[in-house]
């Protein structure tokens, strides 16, 4: 029987986000060293350096959604605003996790070696998002396409701005929040 490992899986795509953070990027060695689990153990327990790397992209995301989805959970206007503000808000209270999601695309993970079982949680991390953006689009009665442009688009764009290589500024709140009440045709709250 194998020892128990000392570090979870969230500690390690922690360090695995941290090293993005810091270097744009991850490397097994640099995780080895910070963790002192060997190289054999990581291979073991995810696979290979992508399988690795599309869990940790994964970990993020869902951090990331259970954020957004909570917020805009009410499906009101100013639900969205506060949707919206997850992107940014997240950013800076995640930095690692806000890199890996800004560097790493979806598409990257869903290659053709690709374990099927990981392919198909990458396949359905979006699911729930699109399916509340859509409910919220009925909701308030906006066209869908603005509501994707005003919860997705604008705040990822304007976080990219800064990411990988600065924080997100705080100052960038207040031009998101114009952009989502034009997008949604807002008045000021």
């Amino acid at each position: 029987m194998g020892r128990k490992s000392s570090f979870t899986d969230e500690e390690i795509f922690r360090c695995v986000a941290g090293q993005f953070a810091v270097q744009g990027r991850f490397t097994i060695d640099a995780l080895t060293a910070e963790t002192g689990l060997s190289m054999g153990s990581i291979y073991h327990r995810f696979g290979s350096r992508d399988g690795l790397l599309a869990e940790a992209w994964l970990n993020a995301v869902g951090r990331f959604q259970a954020r957004f989805l909570d917020a805009l959970a009410p499906n009101t206007l100013g639900a969205a605003l506060d949707a919206a503000l997850a992107t940014p808000n997240f950013c800076r209270s995640n930095r690692g996790e806000a890199v890996l999601l800004t560097c790493c695309r979806r598409s990257e993970f869903l290659l053709p070696d690709t374990p099927a079982d990981l392919r198909s949680r990458i396949e359905k991390s979006n699911v729930a998002a699109v399916r509340a953006i859509r409910a919220f689009a009925a909701a308030v009665d906006r066209p869908l396409l603005a509501c994707r442009l005003a919860l997705i688009a604008y705040p990822l764009g304007a976080v990219r701005l800064y990411l990988p290589s600065r924080p997100v500024p705080t100052m960038l709140d207040a031009e998101i929040a114009k952009a989502v009440r034009a997008a949604l045709a807002i008045e000021r709250r």
